[in-house]
């Protein structure tokens, strides 16, 4: 919808322009400063409308070529600061999965040995029993 009122503008300005040069259709001199020429002011209008027109068309183009060239760089950056965070990302989840894995393994060395030091007590118990009996 945006682009439709830019096209609906620039139809109406290009219209105004094209009106008042036809209005203004006797021949004026023009001064370069090296030579004068007369020529009719609709062509002085429209031509000056036209080089107009082409410099901003320029200048644009040179804004827009410049904005790729920086979003291409830009997209080119993201996409390795991604693949360097997906990178340390897998690095921490392995380091944490290995402390996981480890205190784990202590725990059940832990209970392990818990067991085997409650069954030593039952054990003793028992011979204490057996003994006494």
């Amino acid at each position: 919808m945006k682009s439709q009122w830019r096209i609906i503008l620039g139809f109406v300005l290009t219209l105004l322009i094209v009106l008042f040069a036809v209005m203004n259709n006797m021949d004026v001199p023009i001064n370069f400063g090296f030579s004068q020429l007369s020529a009719p002011l609709v062509i002085i209008i429209i031509g000056s409308a036209f080089l107009g027109a082409i410099v901003i068309a320029l200048v644009a183009t040179s804004t827009i070529w410049h904005q790729r060239k920086e979003i291409k760089s830009l997209k080119k950056q993201l996409g390795e600061l991604e693949q360097s965070l997906d990178q340390k990302v897998a690095d921490k989840r392995q380091e944490l999965e290995r402390e996981y894995n480890n205190k784990i393994a202590a725990l059940k060395a832990d209970s392990d040995q818990s067991a085997a030091v409650e069954e030593e007590t039952a054990q003793a118990k028992e011979e204490e029993h057996a003994s006494d009996s």
